[in-house]
């Protein structure tokens, strides 16, 4: 195969994926990236609360990407922003009864369509898969 016909060979496959959907929610109106951060809060392992700066470590975003969505989230009522008692230049941030409610309703949907794609791939692929998306990610934008 020579290096045009590979080229073309990655095109179809990437075209194809985004075809499948196999990553498209659909059901609410919050974004991809709202749900994103509700799920880093509701299933965080600092307890209640966590801080932006964790936020942004866990999904590998900005501070300032970050403190954009939660304000958005504050004002949908799903987060509840609360200055620390020991150092009033952190933030933390926990859900209020509506986004738990929503994070304990919609994660089972939400991760339904990746099961699948799991049960078809198998564990091994799954992981060569991921591995693999996260070397793209840190090649940064193509141009």
């Amino acid at each position: 195969m020579n290096d045009y016909q590979l080229l073309q060979k990655l095109d179809r496959a990437l075209h194809m994926l985004r075809r499948s959907g196999i990553y498209k929610r659909t059901g609410t109106t919050l974004s991809d990236a709202d749900i994103m951060v509700l799920f880093c809060v509701g299933f965080c392992d600092k307890g209640d609360t966590i801080k932006l700066s964790d936020i942004a470590k866990i999904l590998r975003v900005t501070l300032p990407a970050v403190t954009h969505k939660v304000n958005d989230l504050v004002t949908k009522g799903y987060i509840i922003k609360e200055p620390s008692k020991k150092d009033l230049r952190v933030t933390h941030i926990r859900l209020t009864t509506q986004g738990r409610d929503f994070v304990e309703m919609t994660h089972q949907t939400y991760y339904t369509p990746l099961q699948k794609l799991v049960r078809h791939l198998g564990e091994q692929d799954t992981r060569t898969f991921i591995r693999l998306l996260d070397k793209i990610s840190q090649m940064g934008k193509v141009s």
